[in-house]
């Protein structure tokens, strides 16, 4: 805020504004529209000339253009946008604009983060907006369905413009934007025109301007596969479609033929977000469902309209693996897992803890201290219960964009969107292995880690699965520049924390950079007891059991996904390595 006071105190000395005017081409006929454009940060005015002219040829009517300069070029500074686009709107009415039939409104990269909020509060005023390099922030995720089911409010028809290789507003971003305005939206159909998201492949953040990127974006952004001519073609034709959709009131069928391009093309991230269990596509329910023993422990949340019950990864994947499912003692044993979102610090009400259910009772360990349950693992079918605690880095309370220019409110789409870790509790090897009727199965060789002397690092199994899913789901174009180019997941030893629950759940999954080696060392944090009770435990007994469990810091598959996409080529693509 210091930052600010100085900054305004300077304003009154400012001689001129560096203003960019662009008057419509000629054998434009119509009546004029006007558009007024906020400029991304520490990128000059003039530097949207270019691809703002080429929209002026595109569209069929007279489109004036007005490109505010903001304070310090960074439209975040308050007021400045605002007194900045009332200043344009006087020169351009004074250089022979006519009273414009239709207003539209658009930014870039910051200017097009803070833009949506000028709108909002002015909305009779727009007809139409776009966003380049940005997106609706999540402060407009307000509606909801009648089931509960989170909602994208905004009062202007807008359409949404990201590039694949982005590297200040990340592609995973922009396919949240794209998930919660128009396909989880109750109307998808209604929203493909009112809200509609588009992709350009191979374009990153600069490209939506020209010349000579900021240092900021220099350091951050990703080397282009298109050239500056392609990729403001691209943009241009989407935004022409969609504003001459506004003009005429009939929905473009090019705009509906991108956004279904779009949904194809960015199928892997979607998919790996629900995987994880995003929380910005929707929120955990954190249920406290009651258990067959009537206690809280070992019940299963379910997923609601409104809410979202457990980490698929952890129930699907995750639990599986670490059951040994292809070890040939336990062939012919399935399991049903599924997991329940919860805060693993959770003690009141109860703690949440995984489970093997079917046990007489709750504190029971099938095949040690009560019978197994079943004779042989062939044709047995376990059921289990998992938790998992997603853990969000920012989820846009915290952003690089805001240190940097010291303002605190911004969600722009920097930073991973996708779960630093996944804090997962699932039943041990051993545990399954005697539930399903083998006996004198050794706790240190299941479950232990290599270093303790078991047979294999289990958390890390899974993080190598959780990696070679994410290398499957890549397209073939994306995943060819990530072997070439990209910075290697590398999965390393599982690591053991102190004997006790708080040690772990305080002890992160671990990603360690080589850049000059052009790799990422990823280790799990574990914590696995052996399958009996060494005290009397039991929900009744006010002691969790702690029998029988394999913890794990788990690296999520979307985390994976996106460091293929965005973070993993800055080291060798970074546009400063050009």
């Amino acid at each position: 805020m210091k930052s600010f006071i100085t900054l305004l105190l300077l304003l009154p000395f400012s001689l001129a504004w560096d203003d960019v005017i662009l008057s419509p081409p000629e054998g434009k006929n119509g009546e004029p529209k006007a558009l007024y454009f906020a400029q991304g940060a520490d990128i000059s005015t003039d530097q949207y000339s270019s691809i703002l002219s080429l929209l002026q040829e595109k569209v069929s009517f007279p489109l004036w253009v007005g490109i505010p300069q903001c304070p310090a070029d960074v439209a975040a500074i308050p007021f400045g946008l605002s007194s900045g686009i009332s200043r344009i709107q006087k020169a351009m009415t004074k250089q022979g604009m006519p009273s414009p039939s239709h207003s539209f409104y658009a930014g870039h990269s910051l200017g097009g983060a803070m833009m949506p909020d000028y709108v909002a509060s002015k909305p009779n005023e727009a007809d139409a907006m776009f966003l380049l390099g940005s997106f609706i922030t999540r402060k407009y995720k307000t509606g909801s369905t009648s089931g509960g089911r989170p909602q994208v409010e905004f009062p202007v028809p807008t359409l949404t413009v990201g590039g694949e290789l982005d590297g200040l507003c990340r592609i995973s971003r922009i396919v949240e934007a794209l998930y919660t305005q128009v396909t989880f939206d109750e109307n998808p159909d209604d929203q493909t025109d009112y809200m509609p998201v588009t992709v350009i492949e191979g374009m990153n953040h600069m490209q939506f301007a020209s010349g000579e990127p900021p240092s900021f974006v220099k350091s951050n952004d990703i080397q282009s596969e298109l050239s500056e001519d392609d990729a403001h073609a691209a943009v241009t034709d989407d935004i022409a479609a969609f504003l001459e959709g506004i003009v005429s009131g009939t929905p473009s069928d090019v705009i509906r033929s991108r956004v279904k391009e779009t949904v194809e093309f960015v199928k892997p991230i979607t998919e790996a977000l629900l995987i994880e269990g995003y929380e910005q596509f929707l929120p955990p329910c954190y249920c406290e469902t009651e258990d067959e023993y009537g206690g809280l422990q070992y019940g299963t949340c379910e997923s609601t309209e409104a809410c979202n019950g457990g980490v698929r990864w952890t129930g699907e994947v995750s639990q599986h693996l670490m059951a040994g499912l292809d070890d040939p003692a336990v062939k012919g044993l399935s399991i049903n897992a599924v997991d329940s979102i919860h805060l693993v610090t959770e003690e009141k009400p109860s703690c949440h803890l995984p489970h093997i259910h079917g046990n007489p009772v709750d504190n029971a360990n099938p095949g040690v201290d009560a019978d197994p349950l079943c004779e042989s693992p062939d044709g047995c079918t376990l059921e289990l219960t998992t938790v998992t605690q997603p853990v969000y880095e920012n989820s846009g309370e915290v952003d690089i964009w805001r240190a940097h220019f010291s303002v605190p409110w911004v969600d722009t789409g920097f930073l991973p969107i996708t779960a630093n870790e996944l804090k997962t509790k699932i039943k041990s090897r051993q545990a399954i292995f005697q539930a399903a009727g083998l006996k004198n199965v050794s706790y240190v060789e299941q479950d232990a880690s290599i270093a303790d002397g078991g047979e294999g690092d289990r958390c890390g199994e899974i993080n190598q699965k959780a990696i070679d899913w994410a290398l499957e789901q890549l397209p073939e174009k994306t995943r060819e520049r990530y072997e070439t180019y990209g910075q290697k997941l590398m999965v390393g030893p599982d690591i053991g924390t102190c004997k006790a629950g708080p040690c772990w759940i305080w002890d992160p999954l671990r990603f360690k950079k080589d850049d000059d080696a052009n790799t990422v060392n990823v280790q799990a944090v574990y914590f696995a007891t052996e399958n009996k009770n060494s005290y009397p435990c039991g929900e009744g007994k006010l002691l969790p059991c702690s029998a029988g469990f394999h913890y794990c810091k788990l690296l999520s598959p979307a985390r994976a996904l996106e460091w293929m996409y965005v973070d993993g080529l800055k080291n060798v693509l970074g546009l400063d390595k050009e």
